[in-house]
């Protein structure tokens, strides 16, 4: 394992379970990360077409509401001021803002507040009044339209920063944790099999201890057996010679007799 990181464990059954526990959560940890991932840039894909798309809408909106408004001034005068002057309290367009929710992240969501609010203007009564209005509602389309770039710049800007930190987790599992945990199992494998080579051979070693001294338990049994039998028949021997003798005696008495 030289060369390879691994994580600082005991080699044991148990830390093996563990390690294959950890891997496991590892493993789904990376799936729901880079479902979660591919989630966000696929929403981040869609945003940007929107934006795209937005942007056009403004542009050309916004040529527009500036061709009424010299139109405007043509007929009415210069209003500018007389605007100002006349400005209303209360807002007539107003924002709301929200949270939504994109595979687990939130992100703002700006919107048009309330219906549309048609305030008294002076300006216009004796001439361009028709001119004024039609200035007024361009401008009013653009601003909904600048709400709505602006909703998804800032969810373009969350979003991108959520997958930023997502992509660096999934490769921080892929690349670092799953094959650290790889290797710790790999090593408690390797360590354990050879604990086990260890165990098997020092048995081994303790059979051929034991079958040796059974062999010489064996053979000094047999050796005490022949000695045992030796010593039996050495009596049995002087027992025949004796009544040898006594038989001799016998036949020389019976001869005394004789005589």
């Amino acid at each position: 394992m030289s060369g390879k990181k691994i994580l600082k464990v005991m080699p044991s059954r148990m830390t093996l379970q563990q390690m294959k526990a950890k891997a496991k959560g590892a493993k789904k940890g990376y799936d729901l990360l880079k479902k979660k991932a591919d989630a966000i840039k696929s929403f981040l894909q869609k945003i940007l077409r929107k934006i795209l798309a937005v942007k056009e809408r403004v542009g050309r909106l916004t040529q527009q509401a500036g061709v009424l408004h010299t139109k405007a001034i043509c007929f009415a005068g210069e209003f500018n001021n007389q605007v100002i002057q006349s400005t209303p309290s209360e807002a007539a367009f107003k924002v709301s803002a929200s949270e939504g929710n994109i595979a687990g992240v939130k992100i703002p969501i700006f919107e048009r507040a309330g219906s549309d609010v048609e305030s008294v203007q002076l300006v216009g009564l004796s001439a361009g009044g028709q001119q004024v209005a039609h200035c007024r509602k361009a401008y009013y389309a653009v601003m909904k339209d600048l709400v709505d770039l602006a909703s998804l710049k800032t969810q373009l800007v969350v979003l991108d920063d959520a997958f930023k930190v997502t992509n660096r987790r999934v490769n921080a599992l892929d690349y670092v944790v799953m094959p650290r945990i790889h290797n710790t199992i790999k090593y408690i494998q390797d360590e354990l099999d050879e604990l086990e080579r260890e165990e098997f051979s020092r048995l081994k070693k303790v059979k051929d201890v034991l079958e040796e001294k059974a062999r010489e338990q064996d053979k000094a049994l047999q050796e005490s057996m022949k000695s045992g039998n030796k010593a039996a028949a050495k009596p049995s021997e002087q027992q025949s010679m004796i009544k040898q003798k006594t038989n001799e005696f016998g036949d020389l008495a019976g001869l005394g007799d004789i005589m």
